[in-house]
């Protein structure tokens, strides 16, 4: 038989032991991984940046609102710009990776595609910070991509000059507006307050092949060029019309060196602008995006 001193503290150690327990599903959810009273959209956007393009002048940083949340019809797009540009955004909680489809990207639904490559993490050191290790969802187009590509632009000199560019393989170039301005000075981010600015990233075909003649321009996207597994693409299998987004599925994550990677979860993605092409009269192909969801809320 105890006695006094002894059935208070074995009271106590029960009582704490309990409070333990409670605060571990408090912090820690409940044991299916997802969390009570999360949301099943984006919650935080950790950082943003346009890359030169056509919309610089409308490209806000506070636009980080609209890809937060809910994608509803009273909020605008944010502007990714040409290739490079990109948005790191994060849920409140992890991403099961299941049968099927995991989430899915609203964007802009344009009439030809203008893909971004989406890019994942797992919250693996529990901090809730994207500083862990990014893993590529490949498309269809992922034996045909240039990995690890990057790109340098070079803002304008003045304002009667184009911004000009140069790329890992040794190419280089300039953006020629082709919407009533003689010149591309504009549409650097004034964001930006270098004179240069590098992103890298993997690098998709074009999206336009060029018929053009001598007397008229003509442009077109074959039908199969983009057929799965990116962000803005109408003409995708796994595009959903009902809401204007393109579905992903984790277990087409891979790593650095294209080997595939099994993730039981994510908790930040990546999206960024994988083509670099302008074409013609239709300009720059650049990605506009509003907002993620997870399909197992």
């Amino acid at each position: 038989m105890l006695s006094g001193n002894k059935r208070f503290i074995s009271i106590q150690l029960s009582f704490l032991l309990l409070l333990g327990s409670i605060l571990f599903v408090s912090c820690n959810g409940n044991s299916s991984g997802d969390p009570k009273g999360t949301s099943a959209y984006i919650t935080k956007v950790f950082d943003y940046v346009y890359a030169p393009g056509q919309h610089a002048l409308l490209a806000k940083p506070t636009d980080i609102t609209n890809f937060i949340g809910e994608p509803t019809n009273d909020k605008s797009w944010l502007y990714l710009g040409g290739f490079g540009g990109y948005v790191v955004a994060g849920f409140d909680h992890e991403v099961l990776n299941g049968e099927g489809f995991d989430f899915e990207v609203y964007a802009l639904q344009g009439a030809s595609p203008e893909p971004g490559i989406v890019y994942v993490m797992s919250d693996t050191n529990g901090d809730g910070l994207p500083n862990d290790t990014w893993y590529e969802l490949k498309g269809n187009q992922f034996a045909n991509s240039q990995r690890n590509y990057w790109v340098r632009y070079y803002k304008a000199l003045r304002d009667s000059a184009n911004i000009t560019w140069k790329d890992s393989k040794g190419v280089s170039g300039e953006l020629i507006s082709g919407f009533g301005s003689n010149y591309s000075s504009k549409w650097w981010w004034p964001a930006t307050t270098a004179d240069s600015i590098t992103f890298s990233g993997t690098r998709l075909p074009d999206s336009y092949d060029n018929l053009s003649s001598a007397d008229t321009q003509y442009w077109v996207v074959p039908q199969d060029r983009f057929t799965w597994g990116y962000v803005k693409n109408l003409d995708g299998t796994d595009y959903d019309s009902t809401v204007g987004a393109n579905k992903f599925d984790i277990s087409n994550a891979v790593d650095a060196s294209g080997n595939t990677v099994n993730l039981t979860s994510i908790r930040f993605i990546k999206i960024q602008t994988a083509v670099l092409q302008q074409a013609g009269w239709l300009n720059e192909v650049s990605t506009e995006v509003r907002g993620a969801k997870d399909l197992r809320k």
